[in-house]
């Protein structure tokens, strides 16, 4: 914690305080009633008055003159303790507020002390004080510097303490603040991810029926309808899946990557499946995010190249899953080439990066290939 600032930060006296301190001006110069003191005497004690008096009423904006009256009321009070048996209370006044206060700086403080040290110990010497009071002025003195001190350290700590409260709440809200992005993110993956694979498809499987009632061919057609239905139906319920928490469900990565390829063919494309390794204990997120990538990747072949064969393989080692879909460039542009904004290639991306894996896509010769590989944990 930078004490420095918390100084500068430290609020000036209120009202209450600065009344109390007038008080206790009153009650010191009430002694001067039984004392018959020397002129000398009577100006210092004059003069460190005066210093009280102006300590307690200006303003915190004006800190030099502020820290000159705690100077000249320390020097007062100390010289003049062996005379009146008020000055002693200016000298351990200014030592007291000098070093518990936040307004002044510990380095001033300390001058403080030295100074009133200093100063009682010369009106001793002068007037012939004997040296158990000398000691039990200065033992005050050493007391009440530790109980600032100790008065300062218990305020320094709260002030800690609220700044760390304040700390520890903004960084909870930016923690939420970046998992509602997070989850807002993760959200909008899904929901592309179902809606740009199931939609695709539909229209792809409606205009072959269109087609083919142009074509007076309605056994076919109703045919396509009727997979029109089924890819409907899937993309209804991989939509509950994700509205209804797909963290909570569990996912045969097999059986989902099957479920795509017969889609696509459904569709009216070709796709092929390789699976080497075991597809069991992957973990839900991992699972889940090859399956997105795949069900990507067959979206954007049914787009751009709905000519083409879609070959995916899967590939787990221990170390590495690693899944590719490859496709042969196309010789005609798809009807879907022109829909989308690449939010689906960069979902993928933030989805396999937040595990820790890659996602290259680009063309390979005289194919297009999507590569996607993630270390297993």
């Amino acid at each position: 914690m930078d004490t420095v600032r918390m100084v500068e930060r430290a609020p000036g006296p209120t009202g209450l305080t600065r009344l109390v301190r007038l008080v206790g001006l009153v009650g010191t110069l009430s002694f001067l009633r039984h004392t018959d003191l020397s002129v000398v005497v009577l100006v210092l004690v004059g003069a460190g008055a005066a210093a009280w008096l102006v300590w307690a009423v200006i303003p915190a904006r004006w800190p030099g003159i502020d820290h000159g009256a705690l100077v000249v009321l320390v020097l007062c009070g100390g010289a003049t303790v062996a005379q009146f048996d008020g000055s002693a209370a200016m000298a351990l006044v200014a030592v007291f507020v000098a070093l518990a206060v936040q307004r002044y700086s510990i380095q001033f403080g300390a001058v403080i002390a030295v100074l009133a040290a200093v100063a009682v110990s010369g009106s001793a010497l002068v007037a012939g004080m004997s040296l158990p009071k000398l000691l039990g002025i200065l033992g005050g003195v050493a007391v009440v510097s530790l109980l600032a001190l100790s008065r300062r350290q218990f305020r320094v700590t709260a002030e800690q303490n609220r700044l760390l409260v304040a700390q520890s709440r903004q960084i909870r809200d930016e923690r939420d603040r970046a998992a509602a992005l997070a989850e807002r993110g993760r959200i909008a993956r899904e929901v592309h991810d179902v809606l740009a694979h199931t939609l695709g498809g539909l229209v792809l499987q409606l205009d072959a029926a269109d087609a083919l009632l142009e074509a007076c061919q309605t056994g076919r057609a109703a045919e396509k309808v009727r997979s029109s239905r089924e890819l409907a139906a899937a993309g209804l319920a991989d939509a509950r899946r994700v509205v209804g928490a797909l963290r909570a469900e569990s996912i045969d990565l097999s059986t989902e990557l099957e479920a795509l390829a017969a889609q696509h063919r459904d569709s009216g494309g070709r796709a092929r499946l390789r699976i080497e390794g075991s597809t069991d204990h992957l973990g839900e997120q991992l699972a889940l995010a090859l399956q997105r990538a795949a069900q990507e990747s067959l979206t954007n072949a049914r787009k751009h190249a709905p000519d083409t064969e879609v070959t995916l393989h899967l590939l787990i080692t221990p170390e590495t899953v690693a899944l590719t879909a490859t496709n042969s460039l196309p010789n005609r542009t798809g009807l879907l080439s022109a829909t989308g904004l690449g939010a689906g290639l960069l979902g993928m991306r933030e989805r396999i990066g937040a595990l820790g894996g890659t996602v290259d896509a680009g063309k390979v010769g005289d194919t297009w290939s999507v590569r996607v590989s993630v270390p297993r944990r």
